[in-house]
């Protein structure tokens, strides 16, 4: 498995894991984590195991997770799914209390005074989105107007949509304390992923290539996950640590294939 060497992280830090095993679960700074005020979440579906974790390691910590795709209606279908996968014997009938287990952890995580879901979706600053309700959008300025001045932690898993922030992250990086983000296509976007860290005032101490993602016709793994930390928290790497996963720390996004090791060209 290939990377582009300009992702190869040149400095290190003290590093958690976050969230369940295998998808869901990042590397992220002890530090950030312990310093956060506010973590902010884009993307949630049906997996809020990294926010709970979050909230558990420092309980001091607000939680605004934000996905208007998360409704009523993402429910009642993900419901219906079930009951037809376990009729076409897909699924074992189990599947129908672990999804209203589901649903309730849901109900009650999201119930707590420190953690709110919002039925938005993140949208670049001046952006414009045809024939859709505006209410249903919000940019980071209007979300860090109401907490302005506080540590925050940035979590970005928005299958793509994480290019046409990563200016508005830039301009908004002040009290930034923390950034894990996957990127998509990313051997299409390695211009638009070096500006924004060079520009960027944390540094990049961590990758890992979603095993999810597809392989391109020259061998490059096309989505990973990045991880920054602020640069008060790093070190230079050693010659000898630059192996990427990181034996007891990363785990495979797709527990039954490979986490293969990264080369980075």
């Amino acid at each position: 498995m290939k990377l582009q060497k300009t992702f190869l992280p040149k400095f290190k830090t003290s590093l958690i894991r976050v969230g369940k095993e295998n998808d869901g679960g990042y590397c992220v700074p002890k530090k950030s984590v312990m310093n956060s005020d506010l973590l902010i979440s884009f993307g949630l579906n049906d997996d809020w195991s990294f926010e709970k974790d979050f909230i558990s390691i420092n309980s001091k910590t607000k939680v605004f997770v934000f996905d208007k795709n998360v409704s009523i209606t993402f429910w009642i279908k993900n419901f219906l799914k079930t009951i037809i996968e376990i009729i076409s014997f897909k699924k074992s009938p189990i599947s129908i209390f672990k999804f209203v287990h589901l649903f309730f952890d849901y109900l009650i995580f999201f119930r707590n005074s420190n953690s709110k879901h919002f039925k938005k979706n993140v949208i670049q600053k001046n952006h414009i989105i045809k024939n859709q309700i505006k209410s249903s959008y919000i940019n980071l300025k209007e979300i860090l107007s109401k907490d302005n001045g506080k540590n925050f932690f940035l979590k970005i898993d928005i299958e793509g949509n994480e290019y046409r922030i990563l200016q508005d992250i830039i301009e908004n990086q002040n009290y930034l304390e923390g950034l894990v983000i996957e990127f998509h296509n990313s051997d299409l976007m390695e211009d638009k992923i070096i500006d924004f860290s060079e520009q960027l005032s944390l540094d990049l101490v961590h990758v890992h290539v979603n095993n999810f993602g597809d392989t391109n016709n020259k061998g490059y793994a096309t989505t990973f996950e990045a991880t920054y930390s602020p640069r008060k928290y790093n070190n230079l790497r050693e010659k000898d640590e630059f192996i990427f996963p990181v034996k007891g720390l990363d785990q495979p996004n797709n527990e039954k294939d490979a986490d293969e090791k990264v080369f980075f060209e």
